[in-house]
Parts: structure tokens; C-alpha cells; sequence
């Protein structure tokens, strides 16, 4: 797959525009997603890296739910 990457401010532009999303179905997005979502924008980060992100962080709140 051939993909075109982003200039700064084409991410700058698709972070609002996700943060205002989220804003209008009453969410506010954590700092660390939209870090990820900036990191996969510029190309810094794969999905499937995201994915693993986020997976992991999952785990991570079930283990403390069970531990509790």
C-alpha cells in the first residue's frame, strides 16, 4: 500500500477535527489517545503498533479490576 503522509499541519487540522468529534457526542478524549492518534497521523505509528498500545493498556485496567 502506497501511503502519503501527512504534513503537521494536515495533522494538526485531523486532531481537532477528531477532538471536536468527540466533544459533540459528549466525550473528551485522554491525552494518551490523542497522542496515539497524532503518533498514527504522521506515520510515526502503525495500527497494528496502535492496536498493541491499546490492548496493553486494557490489560493493564483488568488486571487492577481483579486485583482489587
Amino acid at each position: 500500500m502506497d501511503e502519503q503522509r501527512l504534513t503537521p499541519a494536515q495533522v494538526d487540522h485531523a486532531l481537532a477535527a477528531i477532538e471536536k468529534g468527540h466533544q459533540l457526542e459528549g466525550q473528551q478524549p485522554s491525552a494518551r489517545a490523542l497522542d496515539r492518534a497524532r503518533r498514527i497521523l504522521s506515520g510515526e505509528l502503525s495500527a497494528g503498533e496502535a492496536e498493541i498500545e491499546m490492548q496493553d493498556a486494557v490489560n493493564k485496567i483488568v488486571e487492577r479490576e481483579r486485583n482489587k
